[in-house]
């Protein structure tokens, strides 16, 4: 095969290692989310032109729609990044089966960053198309062409940044540190990462909205944001206000889309062997014991908490699953840096009117990460020693996960808001809270969990099954409706204690009753459930001719 063949091929292979097959229902189909992914990141630039068309965006209201585009296609480059984010460098299976080959390494980096740059570049059209293809209707000018071209620019320009930047964090890191240290610290950089990108993009239309009091007041902040640099650019190319300040940090801009570019070349070209063998030796997350803090909490958990072997096999299997698999930790990322959006708007305002329905969203977003996060298998090929060894009822399975879930999630999201809660509260008031937030808590993992009939991280997922426009649009209504009448009825309770009381009683008993219900419903012949797919008709493929 020629040099050129060899070439393809090899783009060919990378392109598609970025659909994860493996962890799928055998019946599953990678292809059938990317669609809903590229349908879902589509939707918000044609969406807000469309909105917005009729109301002649001038001066500092077009520069807001321009920021929420400039923003938007940042933190969708930003996010393609960390997701693949050691796609430049070769995976230990690819390195010890390709290095051999007479391959030249340099061929193997380009085939990687060629592969990647098409996914990006997907990604980064899909984002931008509709946005551009209509946004002559918002400048409102004649010159269409002109209009459309800088619009693309701008996006483009701050997308690419992104891109650049992220890859080039991770290049530096691969440069300046090896082995468990590379791991440890590259795997904390992507997860934050990730919350950051995810708190952007949901504050993104705070932000826009801001524009125009950052920049007159000179605020730190937009000397330190990406997206105020590009929109800058933006009005560079296309003056909208004529502030100094927003063109000035155009120049900021430009200034760092070339350094991101040099960083990149200067971390990755120069000692690229050196970073394919350090991904090579460098460990997966050690298997050592824990330390003495969480030894002591072990030790205490299998004492007290824990009734079987059963289930402290599996409650620890659950932290171990999400110590040791950096994609799950990114999955709950996402969780964490929408919670954290919210946690921004609404302590801004009013700290003491924003802290009552924090806590109720917050729990709602933990919970539901949790159960989306479970369903999500941690290594798929080893869920044999699950079904192997499931010689008694599935019910320790379930008490176990919930176990879990109170103890290592709820209890400590609530005692972090604690401190918060006794400084602005009285202490009755901040007991009271607290109680009534654990209590919906415990409410809220029964109702999600009822039909969960799986040991967490252990059943293949079958892509295309969920409706993610539909979910995002139930969990968004789901935690508003929540956490505003939840509120609503805490203020209420705190000024009458016998309904507080009597509401305390109910709840408790509701969720006695529905545990009581869920172990009849089971029953002793609950079994655990392994694959997500949907049933399905295998043949032998043998036909008569």
């Amino acid at each position: 095969m020629s040099q050129a063949g060899t070439y393809a091929v090899l783009v060919r292979h990378f392109f598609g290692r970025f659909f994860d097959k493996e962890s799928l229902s055998p019946q599953g189909e990678p292809e059938a989310n990317l669609a809903q992914i590229l349908g879902l990141v589509a939707v918000p630039g044609a969406f807000f032109v469309l909105l917005f068309r009729p109301f002649g965006m001038t001066g500092w209201d077009l520069v807001m729609l321009r920021y929420c585009f400039v923003s938007l296609s940042m933190v969708v480059m930003g996010l393609v990044m960390v997701f693949e984010w050691d796609a430049l460098l070769l995976d230990r299976r690819d390195y010890l089966i390709l290095t051999p080959l007479p391959i030249r390494l340099t061929s193997l980096f380009f085939a990687k960053a060629q592969a990647l740059a098409m996914l990006a570049g997907v990604f980064l059209a899909d984002v931008n198309f509709f946005g551009t293809l209509f946004w002559p209707g918002i400048d409102g000018k004649r010159d269409t062409l002109a209009i459309m071209g800088v619009h693309a620019l701008a996006v483009c320009a701050a997308g690419l940044f992104t891109a650049l930047a992220i890859a080039a964090i991770q290049g530096v890191l691969a440069t300046l540190l090896s082995g468990k240290t590379y791991r440890r610290v590259s795997v904390t950089a992507q997860t934050l990462l990730m919350a950051l990108l995810v708190m952007l993009l949901f504050l993104t239309p705070v932000l826009g909205a801001g524009a125009r009091m950052v920049l007159r007041s000179h605020h730190w902040i937009a000397t330190v944001l990406p997206t105020y640099w590009f929109t800058g650019f933006y009005e560079q190319l296309r003056p909208a206000t004529r502030n100094a300040t927003l063109a000035g940090l155009g120049d900021t801009a430009v200034r760092g889309l070339a350094a991101a570019a040099a960083l990149f070349v200067l971390a990755y070209l120069p000692g690229y062997r050196r970073h394919a063998r350090k991904i090579l030796d460098a460990p997966a997350p050690s298997p050592a014991g824990p330390g003495p803090l969480r030894a002591a909490f072990e030790r205490a958990a299998n004492r007290w908490l824990l009734g079987s072997n059963l289930e402290r096999a599996v409650f620890h299997f659950i932290g171990e699953s999400i110590t040791r698999s950096p994609q799950h930790r990114l999955f709950l990322a996402t969780y964490g840096g929408f919670g954290a959006a919210l946690a921004v708007m609404h302590m801004g305002a009013d700290p003491r009117t924003g802290l009552a329905p924090l806590s109720l969203t917050l729990s709602f977003i933990l919970v539901s990460g949790l159960r989306a996060a479970f369903n999500f298998p941690s290594e798929p090929s080893g869920n044999w020693i699950f079904q192997i060894s499931e010689t008694e009822s599935a019910a320790g399975y379930f008490d176990a996960t919930r176990k879990w879930i109170a103890v290592c999630a709820i209890i400590p999201l609530h005692l972090a808001l604690a401190p918060a809660e006794f400084q602005l509260f009285t202490p009755g008031k901040a007991l009271f809270h607290t109680a009534y937030g654990l209590t919906l808590s415990m409410l809220l993992v029964e109702l999600m969990f009822f039909d969960f009939r799986k040991a967490p991280f252990t059943c293949a997922y079958f892509t295309g099954k969920m409706n993610l426009v539909g979910l995002g649009a139930l969990y968004v209504l789901g935690f508003t409706t929540y956490s505003n009448t939840m509120a609503e009825v805490e203020g209420w309770l705190l000024g009458w204690p016998a309904a507080a009381v009597a509401f305390f009683a109910a709840a408790w008993a509701a969720w006695a009753a529905l545990v009581w219900w869920r172990r009849r419903r089971l029953g002793d012949e609950a079994t655990l459930e392994y694959d997500d797919g949907e049933p399905m008709v295998r043949t032998l493929g043998l036909e008569a001719h």
